[in-house]
């Protein structure tokens, strides 16, 4: 075996994607693994596309260039763990670490080798211990840490852009008994049919979270008070009608698990912890009153709140 045969061997069975282009761009090496990557035949591109063509992002090409005559990425003529898209199978974007080297021949270049690692499975990986971490095991919604945070973000966007931000604060009544009775098994089933249920009332721009026990927040964006408590009120009647439907095999000698509801409307230069509180004495204001009510808070804490609709 020749040393250009073992050479092309090596370069065809390499498991990352190896595409090699000549000083015009032109792509002059597609191995195996660089196909399966883009979805492309070696021989409708070695020849016939240039580089630009491979890469997710117009103008992409160039950048990587530039950043190979750069001492940034462990050039000059070297190019090492950036990490950017290319066009998949489909037109899907792939995320790979690029490695790239320039070719030189008597001191002259004549073109540059990158090898393309796929990073869509660690990618994914990185996605899923991400979730996680910001997840309820549970009713798969949000935690508590990510609510801070969320709340953090969306606050400064609402301030920012001048839009309404509202923030609903509920709990639960009626749902130790079912816990006491029937166990935690049951009460988890409770706790699931909650989460279930906001999907088909609240936008995919909502954000909802288990912040406790039975314990949840609910963050409408571009939502002024008024337009949350009905958007609410809808959420609270929906629950009430899948309870009938779905919980009835429980029988009827506990009263049926309702919520306590308050909602605040941030205000200009207001701090997360006095929006949270004023949502959260609102909440308590209509657990005081009996449950299965919506509370609106009053722009400051001692105000006077209104309920959504009359007791």
């Amino acid at each position: 075996m020749t040393s250009k045969d073992f050479l092309e061997k090596l370069v065809q069975t390499c498991p990352d994607g190896i595409i090699g282009v000549n000083r015009k761009g032109t792509v002059i090496i597609f191995n195996t693994a660089a196909e399966k990557l883009t979805g492309l035949a070696a021989a409708d591109v070695i020849g016939k596309l240039s580089i630009e063509d491979v890469y997710d992002v117009p103008g992409q090409a160039r950048e990587i260039k530039k950043a190979i005559y750069s001492e940034k990425y462990g050039g000059p003529g070297r190019l090492e763990g950036l990490e950017v898209p290319v066009r998949g199978a489909g037109g899907r974007k792939v995320p790979i670490r690029l490695s790239a080297a320039l070719i030189f021949e008597d001191q002259t270049e004549i073109g540059s080798v990158g090898f393309f690692h796929d990073l869509t499975e660690q990618k994914k990986l990185e996605e899923e211990l991400r979730m996680s971490s910001i997840t309820d095991y549970l009713t798969k919604l949000y935690n508590r840490r990510h609510f801070h945070a969320t709340l953090t973000e969306e606050m400064a966007r609402s301030l920012r852009y001048k839009h309404p931000l509202s923030l609903a604060v509920l709990d639960l009544d009626n749902f130790k008994p079912f816990n006491d009775t029937y166990g935690h098994q049951e009460g988890d089933v409770i706790l699931r049919l909650l989460a279930e249920c906001i999907g088909p009332v609240f936008r995919a721009t909502d954000h909802a979270f288990r912040v406790g026990g039975d314990e949840f927040a609910l963050l409408l964006v571009e939502t002024a008070l008024d337009n949350a408590g009905r958007v609410v009120e809808r959420f609270k009647a929906y629950f009430a009608e899948q309870w009938s439907q779905k919980m009835s095999y429980l029988g009827r000698r506990l009263r049926p698990v309702t919520m306590s509801i308050g909602i605040a409307q941030l205000t200009a230069r207001e701090k997360a912890d006095k929006f949270l509180l004023r949502a959260d004495l609102a909440m308590y204001e209509a657990k005081n009153a009996g449950g299965d009510c919506v509370v609106l808070a009053s722009k400051k804490i001692g105000g006077k709140a209104r309920f959504k609709k009359s007791r």
